[in-house]
């Protein structure tokens, strides 16, 4: 019998290293991909939202406004369709603040087992649309003057109103934009502050359909703008 001997490789200090740095490079690319898959925008149902803009004579635009405005649109589309505006809105409810009487049938509203507006309600009536087109008139206010009003909206009307004293460049224009067209456009679906509640359905700020939306949309925007997903 012939006894071969073998020799240990000889392995180096720097075949050592490059060795534990290819497996962390594997492992941090792992991390990486899994890391991007848990941030994409999970879709819930396609909802596109078009703006047709109106600008009124005497306003004057700031530089890039077109990019701006196209900007808005395109984040309120994603954040209308995701899995993260409907799971937000349906764990809510609100309280009905449109008691007035009417006979348009642009919307219906629902209730939950308390009476309260139901949140699921509410996503189904702003999402039923999946192409929704909306006049946006842009006015000047009263010569310029200052207001702490961005703009309004009448419900089952697609327009919405914005007054150009709040267009003005910095200060994340078009993200504090879609939160101000989704505010409104909760009013053309039908929720709006009504100013003739009873003084017992009296309503604290922010408890409406229109301004929990707009509250939903800009805590989505913040969690986005951090996640780098807009």
């Amino acid at each position: 019998m012939v006894k071969q001997k073998y020799k240990t490789p000889n392995i180096s200090k720097a075949n050592v290293f490059a060795c534990i740095l290819l497996v962390l490079g594997v492992l941090f690319s792992s991390f990486k991909y899994a890391k991007n898959n848990d941030d994409k925008i999970k879709i819930a149902k396609e909802v596109k939202i078009t703006f047709m803009v109106n600008v009124a004579e005497n306003v004057v635009l700031p530089e890039g406004f077109a990019d701006t405005l196209k900007k808005a649109a395109d984040i309120l589309t994603k954040i209308l369709s995701s899995e993260d505006f409907k799971e937000a809105l349906t764990k809510r409810s609100f309280a009905d603040s449109a008691f007035s009487k009417t006979k348009k049938t642009c919307f219906e509203r629902i209730y939950d087992e308390n009476g309260r507006v139901s949140g699921l309600g509410v996503y189904e009536n702003i999402t039923r649309n999946p192409n929704i087109q909306i006049e946006w008139v842009i006015k000047k206010y009263k010569d310029g003057e200052k207001t702490s009003v961005m703009g309004f909206a009448t419900f089952c009307v697609n327009k919405i109103t914005s007054h150009d004293y709040w267009i003005k460049n910095g200060q994340y224009l078009s993200l504090r934009f879609v939160r101000h067209l989704a505010h409104e456009y909760t009013h053309v679906c039908g929720y709006k502050h009504d100013k003739l509640l009873p003084k017992e359905h009296k309503f604290k700020k922010g408890d409406d359909p229109a301004s929990g939306v707009g509250g939903i949309v800009g805590d989505i925007m913040l969690d986005w703008t951090k996640r780098g997903l807009i």
